[in-house]
């Protein structure tokens, strides 16, 4: 796996994590906060939960598994980078001044706002 399929993994990872973070388990979410919000490395987790490196990594694992199913269920990662390019779309829509695109921009964010409801 080269250099960036692992950094395009692990912030998968993370964007997972914020999603679905409050489903987890107190020590998953407390792994996974060390992890990613104070860049612990598995050693300096490891250490703070009392545990091995091993069952740190097989613990990272498993909760990553996890995360992916709920995503595979819920879809809330797919729904919100495509609202985001969505989004994207508008503010380049919006940028040109010819009336039609900003009706387009007007109806793709109409369309959005519906979708909510």
């Amino acid at each position: 796996m080269s250099a960036e399929e692992i950094f395009e993994q692990r912030m998968r990872l993370s964007r997972l994590f914020s999603l679905y973070g409050g489903l987890l388990t107190e020590k998953q979410f407390q792994c996974l906060s060390f992890y990613f919000d104070d860049d612990l490395s598995l050693s300096e987790i490891a250490d703070e939960l009392g545990v091995s490196r091993q069952a740190v990594h097989d613990l990272l694992k498993r909760v990553e598994q996890t995360l992916e199913r709920y995503e595979a269920k819920l879809k809330l990662l797919e729904q919100t980078e495509a609202n985001e390019a969505r989004l994207l779309h508008v503010i380049d829509l919006l940028k040109d001044s010819k009336a039609a695109h900003r009706n387009e921009a007007v109806k793709i964010l109409s369309e959005m706002c519906s979708k909510g409801r």
